[in-house]
């Protein structure tokens, strides 16, 4: 499994991040993430809560909202880790605003297989990291901002000529988003006004691509313009 190359300063930990791939193997690595990088330990810690789901319902979402209301008991800040296979709509939807809003000594990790049914409203509140074999962008997120702005529309082109199928191209575009989200992340604390906007762009770019039928090649040639150039 690739390392899940979370942000490493406190201060600029996301506040709610989904991670693909093998649950046991994630959540090993999380923990030790945790305990070495934010020196929050997971073993006899109140204000550390893991679920494991076969099918997350709209109740479980219920209770961890009521849950996120508490303060942090031991330290300054409270993780909840999500592990499930299957998450409703329902449960989604409950969730929504606490993704989008939620206290600011709170943050998530959602753990699960695949992005294929989580609605866009929900993605959209989460930075996603892939760690499965196939998470593999096509074009070098870090190459790509290094790019002039007319050799990234050639990447662009180069990006929508290489996979021609519908539903596939989506997913590869998608995945290609969420490194250019990550790219940025690692960066966060020497990041310049213009590209932390840029990360308001980037969720609105994968939740247009996450639709029916959307114009991938539009939507990258947008952000491909919106992007500032970076060293």
């Amino acid at each position: 499994m690739k390392s899940l190359n979370l942000p490493k300063i406190n201060k600029n930990l996301h506040h709610a991040y989904c991670i693909l791939g093998n649950s046991e193997g994630i959540i090993n690595e999380l923990k030790t993430f945790l305990l070495n990088e934010l020196d929050f330990p997971t073993v006899d810690n109140p204000d550390f809560w893991h679920g494991n789901f076969e099918v997350m319902d709209i109740e479980d979402g219920r209770a961890i909202k009521n849950s996120h209301q508490n303060k942090p008991i031991k330290g300054d800040k409270k993780i909840f880790v999500v592990s499930a296979n299957f998450i409703t709509e329902k449960a989604q939807n409950a969730m929504l605003k606490l993704f989008e809003e939620p206290r600011g000594d709170t943050h998530f990790f959602l753990v699960l297989p695949s992005l294929s049914n989580i609605i866009p409203t929900f993605r959209s509140r989460l930075f996603i990291i892939d760690t499965s074999e196939s998470a593999d962008s096509i074009i070098n997120p870090k190459e790509f901002l290094q790019m002039s702005y007319g050799k990234r529309m050639d990447a662009v082109k180069k990006i929508c000529e290489n996979v021609s199928d519908e539903e596939k191209s989506k997913i590869e575009i998608i995945k290609f988003i969420n490194a250019i989200e990550a790219e940025i992340f690692t960066h966060q604390s020497v990041l310049s006004p213009r590209l932390s906007a840029s990360l308001e762009e980037i969720e609105k770019v994968r939740q247009y691509a996450s639709e029916q039928s959307p114009s991938l090649k539009m939507l990258l040639e947008h952000l491909a313009i919106i992007l500032p150039l970076t060293k």
